[in-house]
């Protein structure tokens, strides 16, 4: 439990100064006003991602656990040649282990995985702040992402867990800029495209909602069907159906979820593991990215966007069976930039308590042994699992919270500020 207790303290401690910053946040946005953009995310950056690297895998030489063991072993493969999904399985999209590959060629070693997370994550914050610019002055945005580089969400998740969710929202956001600035669809449905590829299959999610709100409908779908195509054209000769092992992830039973907190109050009778969690989990996800999307069809896409991809993942996250809690990583930097309203206590304190649970809990559950919860008597058990199931009711219901609080309450276009 000794990285459960680490991972507390980092936390804890991560949440305290983000409050400090929030006490004197006027003060701060306004002396970032004047600053250079680029200048103060890379001092940041180097503060909140490079350092804490440095001290945890250099300084205490600590060596990376958890996924970034899987990480490494599909992007030292793909880095010496070997063909995804046939000689060495992956629950990513097939560009992901060769990208990681690349990295490797600078150093091999499992530590360039969370190297290659963290500067990731970099990217997508500079590409955040030129789409959300129009919406924020300088000032605003720069004090935002220092929030967002500081909560355990971030910081504990990219630089000890390394996660890659992260990613999705980099390519969705870059297409965006590049159709706005190219003015050709075809240039935002190759990029999205490409981001499928690179990501993994939860990505094309998002592309539903997007169809559905598309005006020139063809010119966004055939690029998008032309690579699709050809990637499957180079991969069937090369893995068979092997290709849909990323599709394998929604067997896999994680937690907490829905169905993980309401299975032993029905005595494990609603059929847990079963398929047609999945269908319903798909279904209502995408149904209510739709809806919101729909409602929000006259509004900016900045704004539609922040609110649909903070419904449909956050959605995702409690209903499909194999998500679990370090997804918030993966809906963060909206609910952070637009969603979350930086001015009411509530709403912060409770992104507080969710940030430091979705963390702590994914290692805490771990080990454990992954309990499934049966009947009532089992959550109680022992303090032990009282204290994972309290926290799976917890991150659930917080969970919904956010939900709530993304999704459009009315047919009309938000205020571009918060």
């Amino acid at each position: 439990m000794n990285i459960v207790l680490a991972k507390t303290a980092i936390s804890v401690a991560a949440l305290l100064v983000t409050a400090a910053l929030l006490f004197k946040k006027d003060a701060l946005t306004d002396w970032l006003e004047t600053k250079s953009a680029n200048m103060v995310m890379a001092v940041a950056w180097i503060l909140l991602r490079l350092l804490p690297f440095i001290a945890v895998y250099l300084i205490a030489n600590m060596e990376p656990t958890s996924d970034v063991n899987g990480f490494w072993d599909e992007g030292s493969k793909a880095s010496l040649g070997q063909v995804v999904y046939r000689d060495f399985w992956s629950p990513y999209s097939p560009l992901y282990a060769y990208f990681l590959g690349i990295w490797l060629k600078l150093w091999y070693n499992p530590k360039m995985i969370v190297i290659t997370m963290a500067a990731m994550d970099g990217i997508a914050l500079l590409v955040s702040y030129h789409f959300f610019r129009p919406f924020q002055s300088r000032g605003t945005f720069l004090f935002r992402a220092l929030i967002y580089l500081l909560l355990p969400g971030s910081l504990v998740l990219c630089v000890i867990g390394a996660q890659e969710d992260v990613w999705m929202w980099l390519f969705v956001t870059l297409a965006y800029l590049v159709r706005e600035r190219t003015l050709r669809v075809e240039w935002y449905a190759i990029i999205l495209a490409i981001g499928l590829l690179m990501t993994k299959a939860i990505f094309v999610l998002i592309m539903v909602p997007l169809f559905l709100l598309e005006k020139q409908k063809i010119r966004f779908v055939i690029p998008i069907a032309i690579i699709g195509i050809i990637s499957l054209a180079i991969l069937y000769p090369l893995v068979g159906l092997e290709f849909m092992q990323p599709l394998d992830e929604a067997k896999t039973l994680r937690a907490p979820n829905i169905q993980s907190i309401l299975n032993p109050w029905f005595y494990n009778s609603i059929g847990v593991g079963e398929k047609f969690w999945n269908w319903i989990g798909l279904v209502a996800s995408v149904g209510l990215a739709c809806i919101s999307a729909w409602r929000l069809r006259h509004a900016d896409f900045r704004v539609m966007l922040s609110k649909v991809w903070v419904v449909l993942y956050a959605t995702m996250m409690i209903v499909q069976q194999s998500a679990y809690s370090n997804y918030i990583f993966l809906f963060l930097l909206p609910l952070v930039f637009y969603v979350i309203d930086w001015k009411n206590k509530t709403q912060i304190t409770i992104l507080f308590v969710f940030n430091l649970l979705c963390v702590v809990h994914p290692s805490y559950w771990w080990r454990l042994g992954m309990p499934c919860y049966m009947t009532p008597s089992d959550t109680a058990a022992s303090s032990e699992l009282l204290i994972d199931y309290s926290m799976q009711t917890a991150i659930v219901v917080l969970t919904g919270y956010f939900i709530w609080l993304a999704f459009p309450k009315k047919e009309e276009v938000p205020a571009s500020q918060h």
